[in-house]
């Protein structure tokens, strides 16, 4: 099988493909919540939202029906880059596109293939500076904009609904919300900032374990310096998911060690 190179790997599993993590840090226990909030979809008028997969790819279908998917919904035969979650031993499917909401800029789509089904049980869409390394906050904002307004417009069940809740890591959940099967839309943000790393000859002070000035690293330009400073990672993550408590991934069973 084919992988992933190492930095795409990294950022789709730390953008949203480790589903267990998902389940475990955002699980919500929808039988309750289903029962106290279907009644009042029906009551505000909205038709109940079916949370079926993305686009013409629905939860359940096989490889084969994902790529014949991916051809229908996105012109010009887009690259789908096969790849194995190292953790997870889910199958991924992942294509670039441009535009899926206007002047978004383009965002990576990874269709995730259960571990024993074989079958889609996830679609992440992503955008950030790990896909495009020139995109802006504003940009990402404004996407996020408009993906709310319509998915707060649709009949999501309105006990599971979550909006602009800021987590304790700083990220943002800009919208989620369950249908009635506890099918899962979830819509995030969040910014961070990554220090650079250390010159492998680098040396530390013994007492504030900055790197020591040489005379050499002094009459470096002030480019190189500019180069090495903290930089911004945004991140905005739109994901479907069919089963958000109970995800078909690689789990050592208890008691095996």
């Amino acid at each position: 099988m084919k992988y992933l190179p190492r930095n795409t790997l990294i950022w789709i599993v730390l953008a949203g493909v480790a589903l267990g993590l998902l389940a475990w840090k955002f699980s919500v226990d929808y039988s309750q919540k289903l029962q106290t909030g279907a009644g009042a979809t029906a009551a505000s008028g909205v038709e109940p939202v079916i949370v079926s997969g993305f686009r013409s790819a629905m939860f359940g279908s096989d490889e084969a029906a994902v790529r014949a998917a991916i051809a229908k919904d996105f012109t010009g035969n887009p690259t789908i880059t096969k790849a194995e979650s190292p953790t997870e031993k889910t199958d991924l499917l992942a294509i670039r596109a441009k535009d899926v909401i206007p002047d978004s800029g383009v965002a990576e789509i990874v269709y995730i293939l259960g571990y024993k089904s074989k079958a889609l049980i996830q679609v992440n869409l992503l955008w950030g500076t790990q896909v495009t390394p020139d995109v802006t906050p504003a940009q990402l904002g404004s996407t996020a904009a408009i993906l709310r307004q319509y998915f707060m417009g649709r009949g999501f069940v309105p006990s599971t609904v979550e909006h602009d809740k800021k987590l304790p890591t700083g990220a943002i959940v800009v919208f989620s919300g369950a249908d009635a099967q506890g099918r899962l839309v979830r819509l995030m943000y969040q910014e961070a900032l990554v220090e650079p790393a250390k010159p492998a000859d680098a040396k530390s002070d013994a007492k504030t374990g900055k790197p020591e000035a040489s005379s050499k690293d002094e009459k470096k330009p002030a480019a190189d310096a500019a180069q090495a400073a903290s930089r911004k990672i945004v991140v905005l993550r739109l994901s479907y998911i069919a089963d958000p408590k109970n995800p078909d991934i690689f789990k050592v069973e208890k008691g095996q060690f």
